[in-house]
């Protein structure tokens, strides 16, 4: 599988995607950037520009971005349908909300170094994201196209696996994910299909946003609902239809299975670790 970052040839159609054409629900989405008067392309995020040594244009890493989406994409459905689903506004949706992930990660994460290309070209975790929020917009227009559903779905799955295989986080594509969503070290990952994540919401490696059930679960809503700017540390595991309000700091390996009121810290206050001596043949 091949990731590509922008050539020369693809920018003229991912600026005509972005700044051109029909741009309906686009406007909605970008309507609270504060734009570049000299560079319509490149809002400002709200968690802060990025770097300016880091980009010669702010159109730049967005033109990235649409190009990494159209890569993926190709690799995951045939030509006509590949067409027909970068010039639908959905995908569109998807590049800017993909742009805004990818400036959180540059302001939120130093590792990142301040580089929209280091994130692109080495972050698994934004791979993730990227992918889900192709996947996610596939699944918008399944949703809105009764008459092609089947064949949008399909594409999604096949998306969201590449994903799982690049970055190792399971993101379903039927969750729902607010803007500006960072994920960190976020091999082992999962996020379930009822799964709701406001804005701003940070997770770490190993986190589980799950059902309470396993086997016969119902087909309702069954997993965790995130307020915004909720942060998860690793190894964490929260489980059913239960709300977490808005900046809620959730622990490494806590385990939650009921509300959080907002502006809540949950730690594990301590873990029992029991030492018995093995009887002959039994080391169990």
């Amino acid at each position: 599988m091949r990731d590509v970052l922008v050539t020369q040839s693809e920018s003229s159609v991912a600026a005509s995607l972005i700044t051109g054409g029909d741009r309906t629900g686009l406007a909605a989405t970008t309507a609270h950037f504060p734009v570049d008067p000299v560079d319509p392309v490149g809002p400002v995020g709200p968690v802060g520009p990025v770097d300016p040594s880091s980009t010669a244009s702010g159109s730049e890493p967005l033109l990235a971005v649409t190009s990494l989406l159209r890569a993926a994409l190709m690799e995951c459905a045939p030509p006509a349908a590949t067409r027909r689903i970068f010039a639908h506004p959905c995908f569109a949706l998807a590049c800017v909300d993909a742009y805004e992930d990818l400036t959180a990660f540059v302001v939120k994460d130093p590792a990142q170094q301040g580089s929209w290309n280091v994130t692109l070209t080495g972050s698994t975790s934004y791979k993730a994201i990227l992918h889900y929020r192709l996947a996610s917009a596939l699944i918008s227009m399944a949703n809105a196209d009764p008459h092609g559903a089947d064949g949008f779905e399909s594409y999604a799955l096949l998306v969201s696996n590449r994903g799982k295989l690049l970055s190792g986080a399971e993101i379903h594509p039927r969750c729902t994910i607010g803007k500006r969503f960072v994920l960190d070290h976020g091999w082992g990952t999962v996020i379930g299909e009822t799964s709701v994540l406001g804005d701003d919401c940070y997770l770490l490696g190993g986190v589980t946003l799950g059902a309470a059930g396993m086997a016969g679960n119902p087909s309702v809503r069954r997993h965790p609902t995130l307020g915004n700017r909720v942060q998860v540390g690793a190894f964490a595991r929260v489980f059913g239809n239960i709300l977490i309000g808005d900046d809620v700091f959730i622990g490494t390996h806590c385990c939650v299975t009921q509300t959080i009121p907002a502006n809540s810290v949950v730690t594990l206050r301590s873990e029992n670790q029991v030492v018995r001596a093995a009887t002959a043949g039994c080391r169990a």
